[in-house]
């Protein structure tokens, strides 16, 4: 007979992290950059595993994402300072450029060959076809500044890849945005219009970029009367989770808010803000480990067609 375990919060995130440390340690042995050990533990305690973790389990733990994802914008924010896009802004807008619309239009064009092989529709081909494309446009910041900081990477190289991966961001969500309302132009009547869904767009990057921007002054203005250490790391944390808070609140991108209060920081008080940081990613370790497991832990691979 088939019992089913439920676990607590605590006991689940605990399993997490123990979970994660191990399934790193095994594949760091294997060569294997260690996001990939989080993410395969993640599988096997989730209901495609050992069913350790439900998917209500995992759903229950959304505002949790949501801050391992601000918490990892912040410290990506961090790292990108105006000298640096001064000295390479131009190469820095090319790759962007290159990378983001070589792999929306690349993707978009087969994969618009691919459908209309099944459907024999131009039009439903198209449409898929761009949205598609604007998908393959999106980078996951979040493993790639993992892989980034396991490897203790520096220079030139690696300040390229965290700006872009950075910067993709924002491209992505434009060409999605694009993407999508080609698409609902195409196969439907009454949708919004490109102009429409551009300007939703824009209007939720900028006010993401204003949110970021405001809470960093925010707490860059309280930094200076918290010369404590733990202070200046408390006051940060709580200035993070209302800028998260309110990303989500208002649909806005949590990513790029929090990558905003970094820039803001780094820019306007670079030696005072470089302690924090230091210490923020610190501790930041066991709260990445958990969003990678429950990454893993919403892998249905029963769901996967054969």
């Amino acid at each position: 007979m088939h019992h089913e375990i439920h676990l607590g919060i605590l006991a689940i995130l605990g399993i997490c992290v123990a979970g994660g440390v191990v399934g790193a340690w095994i594949f760091q042995k294997l060569k294997v950059p260690q996001v990939v050990g989080y993410i395969v533990v993640g599988v096997l305690i989730g209901d495609t595993g050992f069913g350790l973790l439900h998917p209500a389990d995992v759903a229950a733990l959304g505002s949790f994402n949501n801050f391992a994802l601000g918490l990892i914008g912040f410290l990506v924010g961090g790292e990108l300072s105006g000298s640096i896009f001064k000295k390479y802004g131009k190469q820095f807008t090319a790759i962007l450029l290159g990378e983001g619309l070589a792999a929306f239009l690349l993707v978009g064009i087969s994969s618009t060959l691919i459908v209309n092989l099944v459907v024999h529709d131009w039009i439903v081909s198209i449409a898929a076809g761009v949205v598609f494309g604007a998908i393959a446009s999106a980078t996951d910041p979040a493993s790639t500044i993992d892989v980034l900081w396991e490897y203790r990477s520096a220079g030139v190289l690696t300040t390229a890849i965290v700006a872009i991966v950075a910067l993709d961001d924002a491209l992505a969500m434009t060409l999605y945005g694009l993407g999508t309302s080609v698409a609902t132009i195409l196969t439907q009547s009454g949708g919004a219009s490109i102009g429409e869904t551009l300007m939703h767009t824009g209007i939720e990057l900028v006010g993401a970029v204003l949110l970021g921007i405001i809470c960093g002054f925010v707490l860059n203005a309280m930094m200076r009367y918290l010369p404590q250490t733990e202070k200046r790391l408390g006051m940060s944390i709580g200035v993070l989770l209302v800028c998260i808070g309110l990303s989500v609140a208002f649909n806005m991108d949590v990513i790029l808010a929090t990558m905003a209060v970094g820039i803001v920081l780094i820019n306007r008080a670079p030696k005072r803000s470089k302690k924090l940081f230091e210490t923020v990613r610190s501790f930041s370790t066991p709260i990445y480990i958990i969003l990678f497991v429950l990454v893993g832990a919403r892998l249905s691979l029963g769901d996967m067609p054969a």
